[in-house]
Formats: C-alpha cells, structure tokens, sequence
C-alpha cells in the first residue's frame, strides 16, 4: 500500500467498534436512569401488563434507545456528505459550464466578425452570381450560429411558472402578423416552464408566418383538459403540413429554418416534461397539441 493510498478499516473492525461505542453508551444511559429513578416510573406499566421483569424492560429500552440514536447520528453524519459532494460536484459543473458559455460567446462572435468582413470583400466584386452563392452560404450560417446561441441558452436558467396568455402576447409583439389574426383563448392558467417560453411561443407563430401560405388568415390558441394533463393547442388555417414532413419536423438534423425553430420549441418545453406533436390535415392548416403533465400547470 503506497503512502498516497487512503487506509479504510475493515468491516468487522467496524462492526466491533459500533457495538463496542453501544454497550458503553448503555452502561452510561443506564447509570444516569437509574439515578433519576425512571424505573419507578416504568414500574407501573409493567404492572399492567406483565409481559416481562422490571430490569429485562428497561435494559431492554436503554438498548433500542442508544441503538437509534446512534443510528440517528451516522445517518445525519452520511447525509451531510453526501450534500458536501453533491455541492462541489455542483459547483464544479457551474463554473465549467460559465467557462464554456464564455468560450462559445467569444468564438460566436468572432465567427460572425469573419462573415461580415468576408461579405464585405465580395461586394467589391464583380462575379455577382458567384457573389449571390457565397451570401446566401453566409447567411445560412448566420442562422446556424443564431440556432446555437438559442440552443444553448435551454435550461441554463431555473424554470418558473408563466401565464400562458401573458406569455403569448408577448410573443407576438416580436413578429408582424399583418393581416393574420392571432387569437388567445386561454385563461388564467400557468405552466412551469424553461424562461424561453416566450421564445417558443414566439416561433410558432413566426413558423406559420413564413409556411403557412396566403391561404393563412388566423392563429388561434386555446386549452383543454385530458385526464390528467392539461392541453395548449396551437391552430392555424394555413397550408397545413404535408404527412411526408411531418416526421421531419423534431429532430435535430432537419436543416432548415423551420425545422430549427420547432426542434427549439421542443427542447424547451421539454425541460419540465411537457410534450408537443402536430396533429393538423394538410390543407387545412397546422395544428399542435402541447401536452402539459400534472403538477406542471395551475389555475390562478
């Protein structure tokens, strides 16, 4: 054994000292009882019930009494550190965490420095188709580098209970609807959620906006209650969702705007458990149905 290693004791080592610390503590326990004459006060519960002698009785209770509470301490003492390695492991991941928030905000930024000066070079050129490629290439990193700065920021911060139609309405003050109606038919409920549930909210109406066709007219939120879960549906009358994408809606490799903006939607509300799916007739517009479990929504 290297002088580095930590020496553990054995098991029956332990056993022997727990035992030992056990039998003093009852010769202790009994001394003190016996000189404030609790055997008397026990006396007449024995009495009573004759189940055994005055002396095995109380032996007997000093036993148990020490054993618990010896018990009661070691248990407290393993409890404490396990919180002492829960905090540092925690602490630990927080300031690893911070470090690479702070490295992903500086490379982000430094990414999007290059791309802007690079746009700049290309319109002191004259390739124009060749220019109008390359833009087009900047400007779908743009959004990627966008996408990964919101994917980031996903449970970063503590979930909290929001107003759904509070949280909406905010929503909707970052998009122009135009001639598009948004309706809010939910009331006096509030679900716990990521803090970007606004911006969840927010991209399922800019999702409608940008594919929901000219057939698309309104966008319409409003609840329901299912067993035990509570319901937000989402309904547009756009175009609706062909059945061919609708598999390609969630998952993380389907790389257009769309795409990104409803895997963000996802990931968000699932921070507390809480589920989305589309449900809608192609044609006749999207319809998503957010299912909130219990104990992750309440009315106010």
């Amino acid at each position: 054994m290297t002088d580095g290693q930590k020496k553990y004791p054995m098991p029956y080592f332990k056993v022997l000292r727990d035992l030992a610390i056990i039998i003093i503590l009852s010769f202790v326990v009994y001394v003190i009882a016996s000189r404030m004459n609790l055997a008397e006060s026990a006396f007449q519960y024995v009495q009573k019930y004759e189940t055994m002698q005055l002396d095995e009785l109380f032996i007997v209770a000093i036993f148990l009494v020490v054993c618990l509470a010896i018990f009661a301490v070691r248990l407290w003492k393993e409890l404490k550190h396990r919180t002492q390695e829960c905090n540092s492991i925690e602490n630990a991941l927080e300031n690893a965490n911070t470090k690479l928030l702070l490295l992903n905000s500086i490379t982000r930024q430094d990414v999007l420095n290059e791309l802007t000066e690079i746009s700049g070079d290309l319109d002191r050129t004259e390739q124009r188709p060749l220019i109008t490629k390359v833009k087009a290439a900047i400007n779908r990193i743009r959004r990627q580098i966008k996408f990964v700065k919101e994917y980031q920021d996903i449970g970063v911060n503590k979930p909290e209970w929001q107003n759904v139609a509070d949280t909406i309405t905010r929503a909707r003050v970052g998009v122009d609807l135009g001639k598009v109606a948004l309706d809010i038919d939910v009331r006096n409920v509030e679900i716990y959620a990521d803090r970007l549930l606004e911006k969840a909210m927010y991209y399922m109406i800019d999702n409608a906006l940008r594919h929901g066709g000219e057939k698309l007219t309104r966008i319409r939120f409003y609840d329901r209650k299912a067993e035990n879960d509570f319901v937000l549906i989402y309904e547009d009358d756009g175009m609706g969702i062909p059945y061919d994408m609708k598999g390609h809606l969630f998952p993380k490799e389907y790389g257009h705007h769309t795409g990104y903006g409803l895997m963000l939607v996802k990931e968000t509300l699932g921070v507390t458990g809480i589920s989305i799916r589309e449900i809608g007739i192609p044609g006749r517009g999207a319809k998503f149905e957010i299912h909130i479990p219990k104990g992750a929504y309440r009315r106010i």
